[in-house]
């Protein structure tokens, strides 16, 4: 559509044959003519080394090494043509300061995609002036701006060209932009600003795309109930683009508020939280008594959350409440404001506030934890009780240095996988010395499994957000567990369907999982006879050995659930081999949570506890199995956990 709104019948098909022309390619087996889809580039020798296409006779996808006829054509682009200038002076006249900023931005485009570019947006000025038809095309542009540059994909936070980078097909990108993008359409169910001051005691919903003190300029005092924004995080790299690719789609003068982006090049947390603390002061003038500021931060890594928490305290909020989604970095912060000034702590209460916080953090969760959970509690806990005083010369780095004594008291924590001279953030945090005994939490992990099966339908299928949103009502703050942690509970429970929904298995119900139960302990009786063993005990079953003076050789706790910390984590086994038997459905669930526990997978090697599948318990009871007092221990080894490294069963 982009050719055809611009220049009338078949323009389309002529701009799409012009830039695919750019990427044209032959098959390396049967020299087929082919276009490529992505070419890889040696940046030290200057030229494309391998191609990735499609071949029309020998299908694909193929990767060939480049050929002559291709690096030939690499080379007609450059960055001295019209297309390159024509790009530079959308942003920057040759007069202004900021033309050699927008010089390094294009370096991050290979000339042969600035050349694509520059076509296209000749075809998209020439589209009658029809907004919503601009709007949609400027979408799927901005998405194939963004995934054609030679950055790396991972979020990088500088403008850096790697010595190995891919050019990808910029029509293709621009194609590929629909599955992107494509969604079903939804009514707008948002009021404009001026219908809501209209009617200030019909609460409604305006989406702001401005700056925010131009909107809270034109609210009245106390009429927010509540404010909820998407809080950006320092990246140089992503706000250059972003200035370059709005002059290029919308012109200089639209573009003018990003341009300092092009000029800065440092961002550090300090600077941030200074930004963050100018914008949350404006909302805060006409939020109401009882109205809540909500910010949400991704890529939430401590300096982030630490320059948004003393942010909010500048801005004279209290925090309210949080929430730290630990394997995704993802925060949410809710703010109000405070009903009184809190007098100033001495350093030793700020530091006993933050220890206690992250302690409690480590209890609630019961379970070794990642440094940004802990980092979050605590700087937290300074931000609830408003012991967070802002130094706009230096915002940070004080209490930093003051909770620098915090985290290195060995008293209070250990760490596993690291030592102390590591970065915080390498390795688990936990207790020092845990609590132990009845009254102990049980660790997140297994509570979480808990509930899951607790919210779990026995028949109909759920929606996985509605269900980890009533997982995570339950665990808030500190405790919130992560997403990989609540998919792992679901799949040990449930079929994902088509629709991404979770149809529970009927072999889980929990009257079908205990008769199963009960299945297997007859089978280990049956085993123990057929080995000339005693047994006593229901669950776990006990065999001995009456040959030898009434020696246990071996205890069997049959479970059907994963929860394996009450017997790994439970006082050491003083005689026998300790074996956990469960369904093969929980085996998945089992390494997730070996492989986030040390302590468990520690227990599991050193403790003499092995893990046995009731699959493999009924396959023993047949005739494959010879089974004897000599076999019997490599026979119980023989269906290991996928991936874990299962106790050596032979001495």
């Amino acid at each position: 559509q982009l050719g055809d709104t611009a220049t009338g019948p078949g323009a389309a098909d002529r701009l799409e044959l012009e830039v695919q022309a750019m990427y044209a390619t032959t098959c390396a087996a049967c020299e087929t003519p082919a276009t490529a889809d992505a070419f890889d580039w040696d940046a030290e020798a200057g030229e494309p080394v391998e191609k990735r296409y499609i071949c029309h006779t020998c299908g694909g996808p193929q990767q060939a090494p480049t050929d002559e006829a291709d690096r030939a054509l690499a080379r007609r682009y450059s960055r001295g043509g019209l297309n390159y200038h024509f790009l530079l002076e959308r942003i920057a006249a040759a007069d202004d300061p900021d033309r050699a900023h927008a010089e390094e931005v294009l370096a991050v485009y290979p000339a042969r995609t600035l050349a694509a570019i520059g076509a296209m947006l000749v075809k998209l000025e020439a589209i009658p002036a029809d907004r919503e038809i601009r709007r949609l095309l400027a979408g799927l542009l901005v998405q194939a701006l963004d995934v054609s540059t030679v950055l790396a994909q991972d979020r990088p936070k500088v403008l850096s060209v790697p010595r190995r980078f891919r050019e990808r097909n910029f029509w293709r990108a621009f194609e590929d932009g629909l599955g992107v993008l494509a969604g079903v359409a939804r009514p707008d169910q948002s009021s404009t600003l001026e219908e809501l001051l209209a009617r200030p005691d019909r609460p409604a919903i305006y989406a702001h795309a401005g700056s925010v003190r131009e909107l809270t300029g034109r609210l009245p005092a106390e009429s927010v109930a509540l404010a909820l924004s998407a809080v950006p995080r320092p990246n140089q790299a992503l706000w250059s683009l972003s200035a370059v690719w709005s002059a290029w789609l919308w012109g200089r003068q639209t573009a003018e508020a990003l341009r300092s982006g092009l000029r800065r090049r440092r961002y550090d947390w300090a600077w941030h939280a200074r930004a963050l603390q100018r914008t949350l002061a404006a909302v805060k003038a006409p939020l109401s008594a009882a109205g809540r500021v909500v910010t949400l931060a991704s890529e939430a890594e401590p300096g982030f959350t630490s320059s948004l928490l003393a942010a909010g305290a500048g801005a004279g909020l209290q925090l309210a409440g949080w929430t730290l989604r630990a394997d995704t970095a993802e925060a949410q912060l809710a703010w109000e404001k405070p009903n009184q000034p809190a007098g100033p702590l001495s350093e030793m209460a700020v530091k006993r506030l933050a220890r206690d916080a992250a302690e409690e953090a480590l209890v609630g969760r019961a379970e070794p934890t990642r440094w940004s959970t802990l980092h979050c509690a605590a700087w937290a806990a300074l931000a609830r009780k408003q012991c967070l005083p802002w130094l706009a010369a230096d915002p940070l780095a004080p209490i930093n240095r003051l909770l620098d004594g915090v985290w290195h008291d060995r008293g209070t924590f250990q760490r596993f996988e690291a030592t102390p001279a590591d970065d915080p953030a390498t390795g688990l945090w936990y207790l020092a010395e845990p609590p132990a005994g009845p009254g102990a939490q049980l660790p997140l992990s297994d509570a979480v499994e808990l509930e899951v099966i607790r919210r779990l339908p026995e028949a109909s299928a759920v929606d996985e957000v509605a269900l980890m949103q009533a997982v995570y009502s339950v665990f808030p703050g500190a405790r919130t567990p992560g997403r990989g942690l609540l998919r792992a509970c679901l799949a040990s429970y449930a079929n994902q369907q088509a629709d991404g929904s979770w149809q529970p298995r009927p072999e889980d119900a929990a009257a079908a999982r205990v008769e199963e139960r009960d299945v297997i302990l007859e089978n280990l009786r049956a085993l123990a006879a057929r080995c000339d063993y005693e047994t006593t005990g229901d669950n776990p079953l006990e065999w001995w050995d009456a040959k030898q003076r009434g020696r246990l050789v071996y205890r069997f706790a049959v479970l059907t659930t994963a929860i394996v910390s009450a017997n790994l984590l439970g006082p050491a086994l003083l005689e026998g081999r300790g074996f956990l038997v469960l369904p093969g459905g929980r085996a998945g669930l089992v390494e997730f949570k070996l492989r986030r526990d040390p302590r468990l997978r520690r227990a599991l090697n050193e403790q003499g506890w092995s893990i046995v599948k009731y699959r493999h318990i009924r396959r023993m009871l047949t005739d494959v199995f010879d089974l004897t007092r000599a076999t019997l221990e490599p026979a119980l080894a023989g269906d290991p956990l996928e991936g874990m490294q299962q106790l050596v069963l032979l001495k």
